[in-house]
């Protein structure tokens, strides 16, 4: 169960567009500020905890302007050019400013947005989830719209699959009560069918009755 501080402090860097914290970093943040109490934070505690957090999101999605060092020569670069290619191992890298997560970062992301979101979500359903979303982005904006409409369309699927499932409950509620009255209907028609043949068989025997008593008075 998350502590006063930690819930506190997502719930603000979630209004602010800012997801994706690990529980370490709730903790580092927790540190920086000293607080010390994680139940019972103040609020300048909590408010330097959030600047905290936001620096660091955004430390580490900036791209650096330093210029990097070339450490091969042209010949070298070339001929490297050209062992990769002659393997196939010469690949497009992604421009320096996208954001690039692998699968499990993807799921952590997704755990963690549902979770401020206040979506329980099980395992299977974070993998089933995070398989729609992609791993390159542009910015985490793009990659937070991207968790959120997934989540929305996962959303929507599950609720479709449970509204189904009680249709087919009702469907199969109405087809035993329908198979019940043809049953009952049935039983019945046999009760009178055979009321029906006593009361005949009833009304014979009195007939014959009445003949024999006819026959001692004459």
């Amino acid at each position: 169960m998350s502590d006063k501080f930690t819930n506190n402090v997502r719930a603000r860097l979630y209004k602010q567009g800012y997801q994706g914290f690990t529980k370490d970093d709730y903790t580092t943040a927790a540190l920086a500020v000293e607080c010390d109490d994680l139940d019972n934070p103040t609020k300048e505690q909590l408010s330097q905890a959030v600047d905290y957090l936001k620096v660091k999101a955004t430390s580490q999605l900036s791209v650096t302007d330093e210029p990097v060092e070339e450490t091969l020569t042209v010949d070298a670069e070339e001929e490297q050019q050209e062992t990769e290619l002659e393997t196939g191992a010469l690949t497009v890298q992604a421009p320096e400013n996208q954001i690039v997560l692998s699968e499990q970062e993807k799921q952590a992301l997704v755990a963690d947005i549902a979770q401020g979101a206040g979506i329980e979500l099980k395992a299977a359903d974070v993998k089933q989830i995070t398989v729609s979303i992609a791993s390159t982005f542009a910015s985490r904006k793009e990659l937070n719209e991207a968790i959120f409409n997934a989540l929305v369309h996962f959303a929507r699927e599950f609720n479709n699959q449970e509204v189904s499932k009680i249709r087919r409950k009702a469907d199969e509620i109405r087809q035993t009560l329908a198979e019940m009255d043809d049953v009952a209907g049935s039983e019945l028609t046999q009760i009178k069918q055979a009321m029906e043949a006593t009361a005949l068989d009833y009304k014979s025997q009195l007939n014959d009755l009445a003949l024999s008593f006819a026959g001692i008075i004459d």
